[in-house]
């Protein structure tokens, strides 16, 4: 079996560290769903279900891994529970 270099190595465990991260970061939605509203309150905004994905895409967009992750996972359940309230 090849021996592995030290690069390989590194990279191997940097995507592992990113793989776990991304896991830990899906725990986060709640306070990125939560910092959502609190922003468009501030802003004198409802916090309707649209104003709060297009804030949440904004999220989204961070170079955070932790805060993308909860992002994605705040968007996914915004939409399912939207589409639950519109049955």
């Amino acid at each position: 079996m090849a021996r592995k270099t030290p690069e390989q190595l590194t990279k191997e465990f940097e995507g592992r560290k990113a793989k776990g991260l991304a896991k830990g970061g899906a725990a986060y939605w709640p306070n990125v769903l939560a910092n959502a509203v609190l922003k468009l309150a501030a802003e004198g905004q409802v916090p309707d279900v649209a104003a709060l994905l297009a804030r949440i895409e904004l999220e989204a967009a961070s170079k955070d891994i932790q805060v993308k992750a909860g992002a994605e996972e705040a968007l996914a359940r915004l939409k399912q529970a939207a589409a639950r309230g519109a049955e």
